[in-house]
Parts: C-alpha cells; structure tokens; sequence
C-alpha cells in the first residue's frame, strides 16, 4: 500500500517556494514534509529538476518534488459564452450569421488548438434572453448561448489566444486565417502553468446584429480568462 500522508488544507508550494525555502536554510527534511501535507504545483520536468541541482537544491528535495508534484498540465477546460444582441425595439433577432463560424487558436509548440463554433447553431441554441435598457427607448434583447470544451494544451509557459469570426469553415492553422479575419482577430495572452489545481479558462464573446444587414453579426468584444487556483 503506498504511504499515506495528512493533507494541509493550504495552497500547494510553488517552484519559487521550494528555493525561497531552500536560501532561508530550512532542513531538507522540513521541505519534503511540506511538499508531502501541500503537495507542489511545480514543473518537475527532468530540465527543470537539473537547474534545482545546479541552483545548489539538495537531491533529497530534488526527488521530493518528483514525487510529490501535481500531475503536469495537459489540457483547459473551457466555458464559452455567446451573446447576440439584437438592434432594439421592435425588430426580430436575426437567427442567421454570414459570418457564421466562431474561433479560438490558441498556439501550442509545433500544433495549433483550434476551437470552432457555429454560429447559427449558437443562435439556435440560444433560449436564455435578457434586456439591455440602457437606451429606455430602444431597449434590445440579447440572447445567451453557453458551450464547454475540453482543449489539449500541452506546452507550458507563455501561451496567447486569437479569437475572430470568419465565413469559412476550414481554417485549422493560423496560417490558414484570411487576411481580413485577422486583423479584425482579437488576442488574449495568458500564461498556462506546469501544475494547477485546476485549469478552467471561460471565452465570453459579444455579437451585435448589424443595423443595415439584419443577417450579420459583427463581433463586437470579447474577453479571454483563466483560473489555475
């Protein structure tokens, strides 16, 4: 049976804890108990295990943290929240898009994580609706649409987030984005840890009906973020 360990109710040691912990001269021993009751979010990747030993960490910690580190970050879940809000007063929501295709590319080493999502088919799904009365003479109806996915993200460190309508269906690299779709594209920079205590990222995305055009939608703001602990 493998040993069993009491669990602190405190957040997890960080790498930058481990060595603060290590230079403020704590015993070995101490470090370890502390990794064992809080567990580490750390990156316990073999290159970053060498630079411990070469920033003068003992091995003892060294196989500690290996042993005691969360498991590595390999995917996000994501919420995603579509709005449509409509032109106010009397006119119908259109339940038609040109532009019909939403996407989220999120870069990730050598592959792109490409997110796509259907427009019309948010329109259709979209039951919940709630009034804006800014305007007390025009309110408008916007209509809510909500999705969860689960996105594969498997390199660390600095990441960003492009999201942009387009009328084509078949873009699946970066590469592949029109000109015109990208400089209307809208980007998000996080950074994704090595180790969390979770990984939940929400994508809120705001589309306006056109005044002249009833059956396009401009993407009007969206905003990209994320919660590791």
């Amino acid at each position: 049976m493998p040993p069993l360990y009491e669990r602190s109710a405190q957040l997890p040691l960080t790498l930058d804890d481990v060595i603060r912990l290590h230079d403020a001269e704590f015993t070995d021993a101490a470090v370890i108990k502390m990794m064992q009751e809080r567990r580490c979010a750390c990156d316990a990747s073999v290159t970053s295990l060498i630079r411990l030993k070469q920033s003068g960490v003992s091995e003892g910690v060294i196989q500690g943290m290996s042993l005691h580190s969360l498991a590595p970050n390999r995917a996000l879940d994501l919420t995603i929240q579509m709005d449509f809000e409509g032109l106010g007063g009397a006119g119908a929501v259109s339940t038609q898009a040109r532009k019909g295709y939403l996407y989220l590319i999120i870069p990730d080493g050598d592959r792109d994580r490409v997110f796509f999502g259907n427009l019309q088919e948010g329109l259709g799904r979209a039951t919940r609706t709630q009034m804006d009365n800014t305007d007390l003479l025009l309110p408008k109806s916007v209509r809510r649409a909500s999705f969860v996915a689960r996105v594969p993200l498997k390199v660390h460190g600095s990441k960003r987030a492009l999201v942009f309508t387009s009328t084509r269906p078949d873009i699946y690299t970066v590469a592949d984005i029109p000109a015109a779709d990208r400089k209307a594209a809208q980007e998000f920079t996080f950074n994704y840890p090595a180790s969390s205590l979770q990984s939940r990222c929400s994508l809120q995305v705001l589309n306006r009906q056109d005044a002249m055009l009833p059956g396009t939608w401009h993407l009007a703001r969206s905003h990209f973020d994320c919660e590791w602990d």
